[in-house]
Formats: C-alpha cells, sequence, structure tokens
C-alpha cells in the first residue's frame, strides 16, 4: 500500500575545497514496500534541474539506489565502501559515474520505514575530477 509522505531533500557538492554547492527540495512523494524493500517515489521541480523526471529511492538494508526516468535516465547504487560504475543519460548527452561511497546511514521507525537517509560519496564523471558528495533525505508522514 502506497502511503503519501513529505520529503526533504538536501543535497551537498564540493568540487576541489571550494565553497559547498547546496541545493535543498521539500516534495510530496509516496512510500511503499515490495519484496522487502522500501520504496520511496517523487517527482523532480526545477529547482533540481531535472523537471520531467521521476525518481525512486530504493532503500535495502545494506545499500540506496536511485533509478531516474524521465528527461534523466540512471541508476545509481550506493553501498559503503564499493565503487560502482554507472550510466547517466542527460538530455544533453551520456556520461559514465563513477560513485565511491563512503558511507550509508539509514534509520527506520517501528514500522521498518525509513524516516532518515545519509549519503556519503565521491563522485567522477567520465573519469575527470571527483567531487565529494552528502545526500539527506528526511521522510515526514
Amino acid at each position: 500500500m502506497k502511503k503519501k509522505v513529505w520529503l526533504s531533500i538536501r543535497g551537498q557538492q564540493i568540487i576541489d575545497n571550494e565553497k559547498p554547492e547546496i541545493v535543498e527540495l521539500l516534495t510530496e512523494g509516496e512510500l511503499y514496500n515490495k519484496n522487502k524493500s522500501n520504496y520511496l517515489l517523487y517527482k523532480e521541480s526545477e529547482v533540481s534541474g531535472m523537471e520531467g523526471t521521476t525518481t525512486t529511492v530504493k532503500v535495502d538494508e545494506d545499500h540506496v539506489s536511485i533509478i531516474r526516468l524521465g528527461t534523466t535516465n540512471s541508476h545509481l547504487v550506493f553501498k559503503k565502501g564499493q565503487r560502482k560504475y554507472n550510466s547517466y543519460e542527460t538530455p544533453y548527452g551520456q556520461l559514465l559515474l563513477s560513485i565511491f561511497t563512503k558511507d550509508v546511514d539509514i534509520k527506520y521507525n517501528e514500522d521498518k520505514e525509513p524516516v532518515s537517509i545519509h549519503l556519503d560519496y565521491q563522485l567522477n564523471i567520465d573519469g575527470g575530477h571527483g567531487t565529494k558528495n552528502t545526500l539527506e533525505i528526511e521522510v515526514r508522514q
């Protein structure tokens, strides 16, 4: 059964130790459970630069996947201590991403639903310079 939820999403990116770039979004979404995984679903907006894209955050016991479909298409996997390679398709072309996840921290409520997700990772695009990133997602019902 899908539940309506409010998602507070805060992403931070640091390039070459410069001042952090921060994007914050408060949006309505849906939360549901399927095959022992929790899913958060929401529509991107102009704020994120991905208007026309639906984002699904799949929360498993030891990793998080972010799946985007629409004007931007990607499937990113975050598992602590692992490097994953992913394709990132934008309206301007396709990029190869390398993601090294430093930390994944998921907090749950008494119903075993995620209420807080923290990701800390390094991102490299097409083998170029890396960025340090964090992503915080708070879920409120």
